[in-house]
């Protein structure tokens, strides 16, 4: 039986499509937030070098996804809209990405038959269990920043292991070429984002064991670069900088945070896996994978088992790739991994769990006939209800009831501002959002307690939000009040 090609059953392709379709749609209707409009005026302050020079001494040394965040932010050259393009940009790289590991593993390393196509309709049931349970999906979904800071140094780490494996086991003739593709995306992948720096150690680690001798070459070039630009994100004045502010001496934990660091690590882990909508997602990705690698070769086919020691180093990498990221938290924050973070560590954990599952389902034959006979259909309908209970319903929602008002009320809300800017005005009243429902791409805590960010203007004239627009928009004054009157609607392109 091909690999994957139960993924043509059409109740199973058309849950997919409806729940990734509101995901996406909703990228139609968003607006930038907060450090969108940061990073562009700070770009405007300190000009195009100097504002990463800046940033790398006093706030972080992500070096690449600073550049994206400043010079390629659309919003510091007054396109605001251009925060749709781009959230659906990522949306469809972050499936593309999917699919390119998944092709590489199944088809040029484990040297199965999968297609493009079935490589693909695997991606989609990642990403549509993760976008249905994600922690916080507006800021790794939808907020500009969020995205860049989270997806692409995770797009990197992805292209980067789908390169190293055309590597070690595509074509020797196209050994060198992939192997200086990877670079790019591993340079994004270390100096991105922390949680991905150290995702990607155990990667690294897996490859070093499992690459043939005739790649050892390229793996050596990974390493020195690897070295060099995690040698460059440790001396960042700005890393330590940030890393004092999150995790202050004078918090009660901070001064022997290395003798709980493992255990506290762990109990978070077990909170975050006990959470209903992650648990069962996590349980039908394991069955999804195990279930699909009991088709993935012929009947006649004898797979041979692997050694015990193969089987200790996947499961040791599976373990430290999918640990590592409360470690990190738990040292630098001296608690829980940031709920935007736990956006990436959910969408790894899916992945490997889903890869660990097929890897078995391809050793243990004996499951065959239960799995393909048996469980076909409980296994689509586990899936099915699952996309019922999440955020799915939620984007349906939301995108049916609030999305258009959303994106007219924050265009004359963008409007209000220039003309006041234009009319030098000191001070602007504006009103809050007025929508009937708002949590995925609009979280307000009007509709929730469990938002990460409430999206919205403060009341009165201080707070966080209130003080970015006016920076942004240069009104020296930006205050919300409820019964402000709602700003006429303009042609003012947004």
């Amino acid at each position: 039986m091909p690999v994957l090609s139960k993924l043509r059953l059409p109740l199973l392709c058309l849950a997919l499509l409806l729940a990734l379709a509101p995901f996406l749609l909703l990228t139609a209707f968003n607006q930038p937030f907060f450090d969108d409009f940061r990073n562009a005026y700070w770009l405007r302050e300190h000009g195009t070098w100097g504002v990463q020079i800046w940033l790398f001494q006093t706030w972080t040394g992500r070096f690449t996804t600073t550049f994206i965040m400043t010079v390629l932010n659309p919003v510091a050259y007054g396109w605001l809209g251009g925060v749709k393009v781009v959230t659906a940009v990522l949306f469809g790289a972050q499936w593309a990405s999917l699919t390119h590991l998944l092709r590489a593993l199944l088809h040029t390393a484990l040297k199965d038959a999968c297609t493009w196509g079935q490589a693909m309709w695997a991606a989609a049931l990642l990403l549509a269990l993760f976008c249905n349970a994600a922690p916080a999906p507006f800021s790794f979904l939808y907020w500009f920043c969020g995205a860049v800071a989270y997806q692409i140094p995770l797009i990197g780490l992805l292209n980067f292991t789908a390169f190293a494996l055309r590597t070690g086991w595509g074509p020797a003739a196209t050994r060198w070429r992939n192997a200086l593709l990877a670079c790019f995306p591993l340079l994004l992948a270390l100096t991105g984002n922390e949680l991905t720096l150290v995702q990607a150690v155990p990667v690294l680690a897996l490859l070093a064991f499992a690459l043939p001798k005739a790649a050892r070459p390229q793996l050596l070039l990974w390493l020195l670069i690897g070295a060099a630009a995690t040698a460059v994100a440790i001396a960042a004045p700005g890393n330590w900088v940030r890393a004092i502010a999150m995790a202050p001496p004078a918090d009660p934990l901070h001064a022997y945070r290395w003798l709980v660091l493992g255990p506290r690590a762990l109990y978070s882990m077990l909170l975050f896996l006990c959470r209903p909508i992650i648990g069962f997602s996590l349980l039908a990705a394991a069955a999804g994978g195990v279930w699909l690698g009991q088709g993935t070769s012929e009947p006649q086919a004898v797979t041979t088992p692997w050694a015990r020691r193969h089987w200790a180093v996947i499961f040791v990498t599976y373990g430290a790739l999918n640990f590592i990221g409360f470690l990190l938290f738990r040292y630098l924050v001296v608690g829980p991994p940031l709920l935007r973070a736990q956006n990436e560590i959910l969408l790894v954990l899916l992945l490997s769990t889903a890869v660990l599952g097929w890897l078995l389902g391809r050793q243990v034959s004996a499951l065959s006939y239960f799995f393909r006979l048996q469980l076909r259909w409980p296994v689509l309908l586990v899936f099915t209800a699952l996309f019922g209970v999440g955020h799915v319903p939620e984007a349906w929602h939301e995108l049916i009831v609030s999305a258009a008002p959303f994106n007219a009320q924050m265009q004359a809300r963008f409007a209000a501002l220039r003309l006041a800017h234009q009319a030098a005005k000191s001070r602007l009243t504006l009103p809050p959002l007025r929508l009937p429902y708002g949590r995925v791409l609009i979280p307000l805590r009007q509709f929730s307690t469990d938002i990460e960010f409430d999206i919205d203007l403060t009341f009165g004239c201080e707070g966080n939000i209130n003080g970015v627009m006016e920076r942004y928009f240069e009104v020296p004054d930006v205050c919300c009040a409820p019964d402000a009157p709602a700003p006429a609607a303009t042609n003012i392109a947004n």
